[in-house]
C-alpha cells in the first residue's frame, strides 16, 4: 500500500493502537455509511470532497440557524410559477446579491456562479455577446422555475445597481438570454426589467390597495361575461349630453407623436388597445380589399342611436389624423373604408 493511502489510514491506526486490520475494518465501515443514498463509488467520492459543489455543511448551517428552509420542488414551482409578472422585492435581491461587494457584470456573476455551487442550484451563468455586439446573460441548467426566479434577480440587480436595462428576454427550454443596454436607472427599476418581468407588477400591487373594489368588480365583469363599458367620468358626461368624447390623447400619449403624425398601422393598434380597455366594441380587425385598407369594427349594441354615436366617434377620430374615410354599418359590424389606396 502507497504512503499516500497509510497517511489516510493514519487517524485509524491511532485509534486501534496501530493494529492496521483493526483500522483497516473501521474505515470499511465508513466507507459502508458513507455510500448509503448514493450510486456509485464516484458519486459518494464527488460528495464528500473538500471542493466538492455537493458538499452539503453550507445548506446544512443555512438550515440549522433558520434563514433557510427545505421546500419540495412542487410547492417551489407552485409559488414561481404563480407570482410570475410580480417583481421581486429589492430586499430579496439584496440578499442574494450584496451591492456593497458587486461593482461590476463579472462581479456579479462570478459571485452568482460561486453561490450556486455552494447552494446547489445547478444554475450558471455567463456573458457572451450577440451578432451586433449586444451583451447578453446567459442562464442556463437548473430548476426551470427556479432558473426563471434567478434571472429575475439578476436583472434587477443589473437595473438597480449596475446602470442596465433588458430590451429583451429570450426563454428557451434550457437557458434564458438576458440582453442589455446601458441605461441610468437611479436607483429605480428600468423600464425594460419591468416590461420582461413585471407585467402585472403595478396590478397586483392596486389590487392589493384596494381589494374590496377590486374583487368586486372583477366579479361582476366575469359573471355579466365582459359586457360591461369602462370609460371615463368626462367621456360619459360627454356621451350622455349628446356630444362626441375627444380621445387625441389617448393616442397622443400612446404614440408619443400628435396624432397627424401616427401612421394608420400604428393607430389601429392603439384603437384595439382602446376598444380592449373600453369595451365599447368587441373586437376590431384591419384587412385590404382592392387595395383599399378596411377596419370592421364588431359590437353588440342594437339601438340605432348608440351604433350611430359609436360610429361617429370612430369617425372624428381618423378624420381629425387626417384620413378620409367611407363608413356603413351592417348588423352589428362597422365597416370604415380609407379613400387612399395602399
Amino acid at each position: 500500500m502507497e504512503d499516500e493511502y497509510l497517511q489516510k489510514l493514519q487517524p485509524f491506526l491511532d485509534k486501534n493502537n496501530g493494529n492496521l486490520s483493526a483500522a483497516i475494518r473501521d474505515a470499511i465501515e465508513i466507507a459502508d455509511a458513507a455510500l448509503q443514498g448514493h450510486e456509485s463509488v464516484e458519486d459518494a467520492l464527488e460528495y464528500f470532497t473538500q471542493d466538492s459543489t455537493k458538499y452539503p455543511e453550507i445548506r446544512n448551517g443555512l438550515i440549522e440557524s433558520g434563514e433557510c428552509i427545505l421546500i419540495s420542488q412542487l410547492s417551489f414551482r407552485w409559488l414561481i410559477e404563480n407570482t410570475d409578472g410580480i417583481l421581486l422585492d429589492d430586499e430579496l435581491v439584496s440578499e442574494i446579491f450584496n451591492p456593497y461587494q458587486i461593482k461590476s457584470v463579472s462581479g456579479l456573476l462570478e459571485y452568482f456562479n460561486t453561490r450556486s455551487r455552494n447552494m446547489g442550484w445547478d444554475v450558471n451563468a455567463y456573458l457572451s455577446t450577440w451578432e451586433d455586439n449586444t451583451e447578453v446573460i446567459v442562464v442556463e441548467n437548473g430548476d426551470p422555475s427556479l432558473r426563471a426566479y434567478l434571472a429575475e434577480l439578476i436583472s434587477i440587480f443589473l437595473g438597480r445597481y449596475l446602470n442596465f436595462d433588458v430590451s429583451f428576454v429570450h426563454r428557451k427550454s434550457n437557458s434564458i438570454r438576458i440582453f442589455l443596454k446601458e441605461y441610468r436607472s437611479n436607483m429605480d427599476v428600468p423600464p425594460g426589467v419591468r416590461k420582461n418581468f413585471g407585467t402585472l407588477d403595478y396590478t397586483f400591487k392596486e389590487i392589493k390597495s384596494k381589494p374590496d373594489f377590486w374583487t368586486s368588480l372583477i366579479e361582476r365583469y366575469r359573471l355579466q361575461r365582459y359586457q360591461r363599458v369602462n370609460i371615463n367620468k368626462d367621456i360619459f358626461e360627454t356621451f350622455i349630453s349628446g356630444g362626441i368624447p375627444d380621445v387625441i390623447s389617448f393616442f397622443e400619449t400612446s404614440a408619443g407623436k400628435p396624432i397627424q403624425e401616427i401612421p394608420l398601422y400604428e393607430l389601429f393598434a392603439i384603437c384595439k388597445r382602446l376598444v380592449s380597455i373600453t369595451q365599447l366594441a368587441n373586437d376590431v380587425e384591419r384587412s385590404v380589399e382592392k387595395e383599399k385598407v378596411i377596419l370592421k369594427i364588431r359590437h353588440q349594441f342594437s339601438e340605432e342611436t348608440a351604433i350611430a354615436k359609436l360610429v361617429e366617434f370612430f369617425s372624428k377620430l381618423f378624420q381629425t389624423a387626417g384620413y378620409e374615410t367611407e363608413v356603413r354599418t351592417l348588423s352589428n359590424l362597422i365597416i370604415i373604408e380609407f379613400k387612399d389606396a395602399c
